[in-house]
């Protein structure tokens, strides 16, 4: 099959982008028809906003029921614990949170690839994620603890999905970029030229101690405020977005936390062509600061309170700096006019 440059009409075989030109090839049927593109001008209704997010909201929605019920599965096959009892603890509930995370990452990558609004079809399948969880939830599993319809499950479920639906769409659409139409690409590049891409690297560059050090202080002091905020929510709503048991509100607690450090470190690679490097830096300081401070305090933490503050805060860093230097970018400094003085 062979392609063709429009602009310098050089063939080539299995490529869809001209080396010297890096305009989009066109199909040549060949005997002197007319090149036509590669790409199709219509368009499915999966490849609209709509079909897109609805895809991404079955594909989060099946994985976490069905990995739901695998989990229940090999509780059942292996007899160690008992599966009611499991759903009712601590580590029940990180179960159920660490498979949503799972579920709706997966959604939000297949949701946002290929697309130029990753973070709009993200966010939008996070909401619609939230408030399935929220509903339909409580109808499925009934001996899910804390599974009534409270209202704090309302407003920060469908909050947190977004918040990490919007990371996924964008990681989706980083990865698979979308297509650049012929026409656009022709207008682009009107002379063929040779340009040589050098790779991006993510941990090139200085590192903005000033940002970091501010990035640092919204997710430390996030993290340590998590439980006087859901406190002043409730008073300024007398009590009405008050948890319904006290594991509902230490679940919300963590996700404030989260959403503390994924704003830290957002503002930290926010400007900056190396966010990576500004969220690691803004994770690795917080991770340091809350192990001081666990380690330091007279009553000794549990062993997985000291892994979740050593772990989670590099992860989310690192991915919340990368998303803020995406969401807004460095302006390019403008090009002094050389000055012809008589």
């Amino acid at each position: 099959m062979a392609m063709v440059c429009p602009q310098c009409k050089a063939s080539f075989d299995q490529r869809l982008q001209c080396p010297q030109c890096e305009a989009r090839l066109v199909y040549h049927e060949g005997g002197g028809r007319r090149a036509r593109p590669l790409l199709p001008t219509a368009r499915g209704w999966q490849h609209t906003p709509w079909g897109r997010i609805g895809i991404g909201l079955l594909l989060a929605q099946g994985l976490y029921y069905g990995l739901r019920h695998l989990c229940v599965a090999v509780l059942l096959a292996t007899g160690s614990v008992d599966s009611e009892a499991l759903w009712t603890s601590l580590e029940g509930q990180l179960l159920i949170q660490g498979l949503q995370v799972v579920s709706l990452f997966l959604g939000g990558i297949f949701a946002g690839a290929g697309q130029r609004h990753g973070p709009i079809y993200g966010t939008a399948l996070g909401v619609w994620n939230g408030a399935f969880l929220v509903l339909v939830q409580p109808v499925l599993f009934r001996t899910d603890p804390g599974q009534a319809l409270h209202t704090v499950s309302l407003y920060a479920q469908p909050i947190w999905q977004a918040a990490l639906g919007c990371l996924a769409g964008w990681l989706g659409a980083r990865i698979w970029r979308p297509l650049t139409p012929a026409g656009e690409a022709d207008a682009r590049r009107k002379t063929p030229k040779s340009v040589v891409r050098s790779r991006v690297r993510l941990f090139a560059g200085p590192v903005a101690w000033g940002r970091v050090m501010v990035g640092t202080a919204v997710a430390v002091l996030g993290t340590l405020w998590a439980g006087t905020i859901l406190e002043v929510a409730n008073r300024a709503s007398d009590y009405a977005l008050a948890p319904g048991s006290a594991l509902q509100a230490q679940l919300v607690t963590w996700e404030i936390t989260a959403l503390a450090i994924l704003a830290g470190s957002a503002l930290a690679g926010a400007s900056t062509r190396n966010g990576f490097k500004q969220g690691l830096a803004v994770g690795v300081a917080t991770a340091v600061v809350l192990l001081g401070i666990r380690l330091g305090s007279s009553t000794p933490a549990p062993l997985y309170v000291l892994g979740l503050s050593a772990v989670a805060p590099i992860v989310l860093g690192f991915g919340g700096g990368g998303f803020g230097s995406q969401l807004l970018p460095p302006l390019t400094p403008a090009r002094r006019r050389r000055s012809f003085d008589p």
